[in-house]
């Protein structure tokens, strides 16, 4: 155990940070992660005890709502970038007015996205997806109107998330995961199980969750933060602080409708399987998630830890951070493999999966947690240090590219014309890491990638 701490002290310490506070930073992280998957795999539970209609309509929906809510996000994202930098470069005045215009750009943005959404749901569900149950299409609609209204008050609370986040207060950050998603746990269980309301009171329970998690996360960035925010600064727009974010912020967003469009594509041919394949497919979904909490949160700890090194034009740092992050994340994902596979069969209980449903599930996750070690962090670690030395443009170009490869073309042609059903897509998506992989270290051993943002 020494020498393993050893080691990570000489590859983790520099002059900018310490093991011991990148330790305390990832244990963070990970715990943050972890209570954001394990809700949220909980909910799917919730959702999936209503009937397999329930959480079919709900994985439906799911692609719909991730390509509007994922607009905001990443201007959120694009505001993180921006405030680690100015953290890198001690400029408060820039800290301050970057925080202020995150959030009120992302709450503009999420109430005109939700409104459209509110007004269409019911040309939309019925566009994408023609011939599918009745039932079906009536638990969407409902669904996706009332996630459309709870997306206001959740882009407020991502934007301050994210910004905790980037500065490095990742103590601040757990908090709000735990009590929004405590709070949307607890109220699922009220509505659902306890008023019967199904599909209604899952959407209800996020509407009130993240009412109360924006709420929290607006108060505790005014009070808990030494840099003197008021609610002015929400209204205030520079326009360098704002060309900034939108420059970083752009390219994220159309890099997120072009990956949802690209999934809505799957979601279409995937309609053309029975209701089981589709509620095992969100299944797996929801329990790869709980798989990736812990190198989601090296990748959260590599966008400030190199957004900071970045900030303060230390380069060389930079790209050491994310070499060694990478080889972190696959000893940790590896660890991560051996302790949950096993765990497997406790955790489908909670999902009321058919025998036949079962087997899908085994398949899928063997298909693809036994290459999450090799592949996964060197396909999103470096995506996300390119993100923040902005090249977000050749990000997205590869993520989009190794979409329409993978899912698209491939997932399809092995899910559908050869007859593999629901795996054929968890073979595409690992084909999928592996374009990833390769095409962003070629990028990374260059140097182009560091001067982006100088030359613009």
């Amino acid at each position: 155990m020494k020498t393993l701490r050893k080691r990570l002290d000489a590859l983790l310490t520099t002059s900018h940070f310490t093991y011991s506070e990148l330790r305390k930073m990832f244990i963070t992280l990970t715990l943050d992660q972890f209570f954001i998957c394990f809700i949220s795999l909980l909910s799917t539970a919730l959702v999936s005890s209503i009937g397999e209609a329930a959480i079919a309509a709900v994985s439906m929906v799911g692609t719909v709502n991730s390509l509007v809510s994922l607009v905001f996000m990443s201007l959120a994202t694009g505001g993180a970038i921006v405030v680690s930098r100015a953290k890198g470069r001690g400029d408060e005045q820039e800290i301050r007015r970057a925080i202020g215009e995150a959030v009120g750009l992302c709450c503009g943005v999420s109430i005109g996205l939700s409104a459209v959404l509110i007004l269409f749901a019911d040309t939309l569900v019925h566009l994408i997806y023609p011939n599918v149950e009745p039932i079906l299409i009536e638990y969407a609609v409902r669904y996706m109107r009332m996630m459309a209204v709870s997306f206001i008050p959740f882009s407020v609370f991502n934007a301050i998330f994210n910004i905790f986040r980037s500065l490095g207060d990742t103590r601040s950050s757990l908090l709000l995961t735990i009590v929004i998603n405590v709070a949307h746990l607890l109220l699922s269980l009220l509505f659902i199980n306890g008023f019967g309301l199904g599909v209604a009171g899952s959407g209800l329970s996020y509407i009130v969750a993240r009412t109360l998690g924006m709420a929290l996360a607006v108060f505790w960035l005014l009070r808990h933060t030494p840099y003197h925010i008021h609610f002015k600064h929400f209204f205030h727009f520079h326009a360098a602080v704002t060309r900034e974010i939108v420059s970083l912020g752009l390219p994220l967003t159309v890099e997120s409708l072009l990956t949802q469009g690209g999934m809505l594509l799957v979601q279409v041919y995937l309609a053309r399987l029975t209701t089981t394949d589709l509620a095992a497919h969100a299944v797996s979904n929801s329990m790869l998630n709980l798989y990736c909490t812990s190198a989601n949160a090296l990748t959260a700890l590599a966008s400030t830890v190199c957004g900071q090194c970045y900030g303060a034009k230390h380069y060389d740092l930079t790209r050491q951070y994310c070499k060694n992050l990478i080889h972190v994340g696959r000893f940790v994902l590896l660890l991560t493999v051996l302790i949950l596979y096993p765990l497997t069969p406790l955790l489908l209980r909670l999902y009321h999966a058919t025998e036949q449903g079962t087997a899908i599930i085994y398949t899928c996750l063997r298909i693809a947690v036994f290459s999450m070690p090799l592949l996964w962090c060197d396909g999103n670690i470096p995506a996300m240090v390119l993100r923040t030395a902005g090249d977000s443009v050749y990000t997205g170009i590869v993520s989009v590219s190794a979409l329409l490869l993978g899912r698209c073309i491939l997932g399809y042609t092995l899910t559908i014309p050869l007859g593999l059903g629901v795996p054929g897509i968890w073979i595409a998506l690992v084909f999928e890491w592996l374009v990833r992989s390769i095409a962003l270290r070629l990028r990374f051993r260059g140097d182009q990638w560091l001067h982006i943002q100088s030359n613009a």
